[in-house]
């Protein structure tokens, strides 16, 4: 299995003319198969795709991890690039989805609800947990055996005047198997990685894990509570766990202090062979 990364915060230092930002794409080729798990905040994941010579138009299916700007903003760029694949992606609640920090403006993050109508033959809708293409699942049991981030106490959706902190039930577990194993993109791991991961341990029984790559949002964490997710990780023992765009580049480094070699940092143009 190889997973590019067509965008992510994280500039890629050999290869400037990529550009990063705070989103996350990437391109997976899986067997005889292309997919794509989101698409950033912007164009930047195709722009990307065409200098590494990527063709958009190959993919077969495109799952959106949750419903923020930074995973599909990109969409209106992709419908342009590709024709066919069907966009997965899970049901939301009418609402809208809202940051709100005491030292910045509130701010909508949701996704472009006009665009998603104009193209809705494209969407499916995805409300159990199944395989929506050979060795791709998606995952929307997700057990709450874990703490979720605290950080995510400034994300909130609005109901009319009424506002209540994000439930998160629009969040997905993105799974890539293959006979050896498996392989987690978490998207941003709102409802936290833990929880993911103990989502496809109860989904794939006794199958083990490869990789979990990703974003884990624990910018907002403090040390003992990322360093006891770390020590977590390492009980679990799978061998790669790469992370970036909302974990905070701190709190990677606590991870890193914990993991030792296991823990790689997401970049754009980073190639993930597994």
């Amino acid at each position: 299995m190889k997973i590019t990364t067509l965008v992510e915060n994280h500039p890629n230092q050999d290869q400037p003319a990529l550009k990063a930002e705070h989103g996350e794409s990437f391109y997976i080729e899986l067997g005889d198969h292309i997919y794509l798990s989101d698409v950033g905040q912007s164009e930047n994941f195709a722009e990307n795709a065409a200098q590494m010579g990527i063709n958009l138009a190959r993919v077969e299916v495109l799952a959106i991890s949750h419903h923020h700007y930074d995973h599909g903003g990109g969409l209106r760029r992709f419908f342009g690039e590709n024709e066919t694949a069907p966009v997965y992606m899970r049901s939301s609640v009418d609402a809208d989805f809202i940051a709100v920090d005491e030292s910045a403006p509130e701010r909508y993050i949701g996704l472009d609800r006009g665009l998603i109508k104009q193209h809705k033959d494209r969407i499916v809708t995805v409300n159990t947990s199944q395989e929506v293409a050979p060795g791709l699942h998606l995952l929307t049991d997700i057990p709450y055996e874990y703490d979720k981030p605290n950080g995510d106490q400034r994300l909130k959706m609005r109901f009319g005047g009424e506002t209540k902190p994000d439930t998160f039930e629009h969040e997905m577990v993105t799974v890539l198997e293959e006979a050896d194993g498996l392989v987690i993109l978490t998207g941003c791991a709102h409802n936290g990685v833990l929880n993911m991961i103990a989502a496809v341990k109860q989904a794939f029984p006794g199958k083990p894990i490869k990789a979990v790559i990703g974003g884990f949002h624990l910018k907002h964490e403090k040390d003992t509570a990322v360093r006891q997710i770390g020590e977590k990780l390492l009980e679990m023992d799978i061998p790669i766990i790469i992370t970036g765009h909302c974990t905070g580049d701190h709190a990677a480094a606590v991870l890193g202090e914990v993991l030792g070699d296991r823990l790689q940092v997401l970049y754009t143009g980073l190639v993930i062979n597994v």
